[in-house]
C-alpha cells in the first residue's frame, strides 16, 4: 500500500519537536505524523541504504501507518452503517512515492501505484492479487462496466472486470507512461511490457527529477553515483528480466535493436493515437503564456 505520495509541510508550532525548517528538506511527517521504525526500515533497492535515507524511509512508514489507520475508519463507518457489503472502496494513487528516481520519473518506481478495490458483494476481499499489468486509464472504464454503463470508443483505458471478478480475460501486453512537467520541463514518454521498458525523452534533462523538494535532499539514487552530472539520452532501454532495477541502459546495444525499434514503434503509434502535442513541439508552459500576457497588459496601460 503507498501512501499519498506528497511531502507535508514539517510542523512549526513552538510546542512541536525540534523539526527541520522547510528550506532544508521536506520530510513525510506533520503534526499529526510520526516515524514508524517499530519493525525495522525497508530501504528500496533503488536508493542507497544510508542513515538519512534511513530516517526519512522512517518517516515514510509513518505516513503508510497513518493512511492505513484512516482506511480503517472509513471502513469501520461502512460496516456500522450497514454498506459495508455493496460497497466499492477503490484506493489509489496517481504516481511513485517522493523518492529520487521514483515520482516525477518513468523508471518503474514512478509507475508503479497502489490499486486496492473492496466489494464483498463480489467477493472482491482480501488475500487476493494479481499480476497482470494495469494502467490507471482502465479504472475509468472498469467503474463504467461494473454499474452496467457503455463505454465510450473515445475513451482510453480497457475495463479488468472480467480479470476481478475471475472471468475469462485478456491481460494487457503493455502500459504506457508518460510526464511533461513537474519542478520543471522534463518531457519523457514510455512504453513497458514484461520484459522491456524503452523510454525516449525530449529535453536536455538531468537524468531524472529530484522530487524531494527539499534543498538538501536526505535520499540518494543507487545510480547513476553523481545524478547532478548525467543527462537524459534520447532513448534508454531496459531488459528488465536481466535489470530490474533499469541501472544498465541497453539502448545503444546492438544485440537489443530489433526490440528498440519495435517497442518505439509502438510507442509511436500510442502518441499519435492519443494526439501527444510532443509531435508537434514542444510544450510550452503556463508561466509563459503569463509571462507573454505580463508584458502585453503593459504596454495597453
Amino acid at each position: 500500500v503507498a501512501p499519498s505520495p506528497r511531502r507535508p509541510v514539517p510542523p512549526s508550532t513552538p510546542a512541536a519537536p525540534v523539526a527541520p525548517s522547510p528550506l532544508d528538506y521536506l520530510g513525510f511527517v506533520g503534526d499529526y505524523i510520526q516515524p514508524d521504525d517499530a519493525l525495522g526500515v525497508f530501504v528500496p533497492s533503488y536508493l542507497r541504504d544510508e542513515p538519512q535515507a534511513r530516517e526519512e524511509l522512517a518517516e515514510l512508514q509513518g505516513a503508510v501507518r497513518y493512511v492505513d489507520a484512516a482506511i480503517g475508519r472509513v471502513l469501520a463507518a461502512l460496516q456500522s452503517a450497514g454498506l459495508e457489503e455493496n460497497t466499492l472502496v477503490l484506493f489509489t494513487t496517481d504516481h511513485g512515492v517522493a523518492l529520487p528516481r521514483a515520482k516525477c520519473a518513468v523508471y518503474d518506481p514512478g509507475l508503479a501505484t497502489a490499486l486496492i478495490l473492496r466489494l464483498p458483494a463480489r467477493d472482491w476481499t482480501s488475500g487476493r492479487r494479481f499480476a497482470e499489468p494495469i494502467s490507471n486509464v482502465d479504472v475509468f472504464p472498469t467503474l463504467l462496466d461494473l454499474v452496467g454503463l457503455p463505454v465510450n470508443p473515445r475513451v482510453q483505458g480497457r475495463s479488468f472486470l472480467p480479470l476481478l471478478d475471475g472471468r475469462e480475460y485478456r491481460p494487457r501486453d503493455c502500459v504506457f507512461g508518460e510526464m511533461t512537467y513537474h519542478d520543471h520541463y522534463d518531457p519523457r514518454r514510455c512504453i513497458r511490457t514484461r520484459t522491456h521498458k524503452l523510454i525516449v525523452n525530449f529535453a536536455a534533462a538531468r537524468s531524472f527529477m529530484d522530487p524531494t523538494q527539499s534543498w538538501r535532499p536526505r535520499t540518494a539514487p543507487a545510480v547513476p553515483a553523481a545524478p547532478e552530472l548525467e543527462y537524459h539520452p534520447v532513448v534508454e532501454l531496459y531488459d528488465l528480466v536481466a535489470d530490474p532495477n533499469e541501472w544498465h541502459d541497453v539502448a545503444e546495444q546492438p544485440g537489443y535493436a530489433a526490440i528498440r525499434r519495435e517497442l518505439l514503434t509502438r510507442l509511436h503509434d500510442w502518441m499519435r493515437a492519443t494526439d501527444d502535442p510532443l509531435l508537434r513541439g514542444a510544450v510550452t508552459s503556463p508561466l509563459h503564456h503569463w509571462a507573454v500576457e505580463a508584458l502585453e497588459s503593459a504596454g495597453k496601460q
